[in-house]
């Protein structure tokens, strides 16, 4: 299941092995100008000339690799049939060499490569190269043999070479003929009608016309409550008739930063908004909260992306709180140890998972390590889990990551990110995602509704991207057995995924962002998926 490894939260590695790191991470800071509030002392050119340094870096690398990768096809390809005439051994030789320089190639490109020597200027996103620059590459190598093979065969058989450049003709109108006639365009913000579950699953919109959603809670009367990202507004939704179909929709309370998460905890709503936690109380009954508590201020927030996020109560009562930190770009490196305004990173108060008394008191960091956690969730046995988001910026990403989170532990944010080297004595992740998924919720199903292979199961909504091959995002579930974790496609066809929470009723809750504000005609939904079988 998951490696063990030390529990001391310190790094205890080699100079030269930090030092690498070290250099491949710093060598590709990279920060979007809509992202640079804590940069502006610099001066604006110095953006400009990163992104052409960053974009003339990426050219120069698809030059070199597609250079590489066409010499070692050719030289393959011209050594075979050389060999195919002449049985001689040189020819062998020649192919070997060929398919060493292919290997050499997809080892500099690869993430194991960049584990160990920190990031290269080869390194590739391998699948996304093959589908753009080698098969593309491949099919012409081999159109130029064709031909080259019909001039030869001409010289000697002029019949037979015409009709062979007429079958390749029409070989060729074929492959047109087929590939013009594309499906019909997919919708840019799906809906209801593009959401695909498994066999006798059943999804309805429970609330439609939801502006940017970003959190879901349910209290103990089986109110849903949802947070708005850019109002806001947390808001209550009600479902009087038990038809699976809100019918009633209040602002419970509003003025809020940019809330991120939301937790239902002894007859208090607590909100996770920006820098701050916040209790709610609604102690006259009407469905809008009379008393507004903070009882955390001043957490780390960067910007809207980079804060204080989920939240969760634990069994033992208390709260736990998902708080990213600063990007690598913006730290600065001294003795080898990394430093964001003043702090050490060992002593920062982020960037990992907060614990804290109901009451906002005793707070502390429970786990370290961790770049940007969105969200975490206990299951019925009381096991913490967190998502991470990785560094998008980097040449060969590292992948999104799912956690187990235990006290004290560290995770390796700003030195690693995905599967960290041995020597680390950091945590190893239970499973990466594929790079840009962006997992902003999890939640573990510990209810009835669903069939029993599904209990002790994780749900993770992936905001950005999808598992390799889906169309839209999704929702995955998440299983374990003796050989680790395993995600599968469950929902299917959503737009932006952005939070989950699991009903009184045994059914899951989807919260979908849609357009949101920068697409106001496709409002968010939140959507309602139940088991109809038996």
């Amino acid at each position: 299941m998951m490696i063990r490894w030390s529990s001391s939260a310190r790094m205890k590695c080699t100079k030269r092995a930090v030092a690498d790191i070290i250099k491949s991470r710093a060598a590709n800071k990279f920060v979007c100008p809509s992202e640079r509030r804590k940069e502006s002392r610099r001066p604006e050119k110095s953006f400009f000339a990163a992104f052409r340094l960053t974009f003339l870096k990426f050219r120069l690398a698809n030059l070199f690799a597609l250079v590489l990768v066409s010499f070692s096809f050719t030289l393959i390809l011209l050594a075979l049939v050389q060999y195919l005439r002449t049985r001689s051994r040189a020819a062998l030789i020649w192919i070997g060499a060929g398919v060493i320089f292919l290997f050499v190639f997809l080892l500099l490109a690869s993430r194991f490569a960049v584990q160990i020597f920190g990031t290269l200027p080869l390194a590739l996103e391998l699948n996304q190269f093959a589908s753009e620059k080698i098969l593309p590459l491949f099919a012409g190598i081999v159109g130029g043999a064709a031909a080259f093979g019909i001039l030869v065969l001409a010289r000697k058989h002029l019949e037979f070479a015409l009709g062979a450049a007429g079958v390749g003709v029409l070989i060729l109108f074929g492959i047109v003929a087929y590939t013009s006639q594309s499906p019909p365009p997919l919708p840019e913000h799906p809906g209801i009608e593009q959401i695909t579950l498994p066999e006798k699953f059943r999804v309805q919109a429970f609330a439609s016309d939801v502006h940017d959603p970003s959190a879901l809670a349910f209290d103990d009367a089986g109110n849903l409550y949802y947070s708005e990202l850019v109002d806001g507004s947390i808001v209550r939704l009600r479902d009087a008739d038990g038809d699976g179909v809100a019918d009633e929709k209040k602002i419970f309370a509003s003025g809020f930063n940019n809330p991120r998460g939301l937790a239902w905890h002894d007859g208090k709503l607590y909100v996770s908004s920006r820098g701050q936690i916040n209790t709610l109380r609604d102690t006259t009954g009407d469905g809008v909260a009379d008393e507004n508590e903070i009882i955390l201020d001043n957490l780390f927030s960067l910007d809207i992306q980079h804060s204080n996020n989920g939240i969760a109560f634990g069994p033992d009562g208390k709260l736990y709180i998902a708080i990213g930190g600063p990007r690598v770009g913006q730290l600065e490196l001294k003795d080898q140890t990394y430093w964001y305004e003043g702090q050490a990173r060992d002593d920062w108060q982020f960037g990992g998972v907060l614990q804290a008394d109901a009451d906002g008191k005793n707070v502390k960091l429970f786990a370290r390590g961790l770049r940007n956690p969105y969200a975490v969730t206990f299951d019925a046995k009381g096991i913490l889990f967190a998502t991470d988001n990785g560094d998008e910026t980097i040449p060969v990403p590292d992948g999104d990551e799912l956690n187990l989170i235990e006290q004290g532990a560290d995770y390796g944010y700003p030195y690693f990110f995905g599967i960290p080297p041995a020597w680390s004595n950091t945590r190893v992740p239970l499973f990466v995602f594929t790079p840009h998924t962006a997992p902003t919720d999890l939640i573990s199903y510990d209810a009835k509704g669903f069939p029993r292979k599904f209990r002790g199961n994780l749900f993770v909504a992936l905001y950005w991207h999808g598992l390799e091959g889906s169309q839209y995002r999704q929702v995955v579930r998440m299983s374990s057995d003796e050989n680790g974790w395993t995600a599968h496609d469950f929902i299917q066809g959503l737009d932006r995924p952005v939070a989950l929470a699991l009903g009184p009723d045994g059914a899951l809750y989807v919260a979908d962002m849609r357009g949101g504000k920068a697409d106001p005609e496709f409002p968010g939904a939140i959507y309602r998926v139940s088991y109809q079988g038996k």
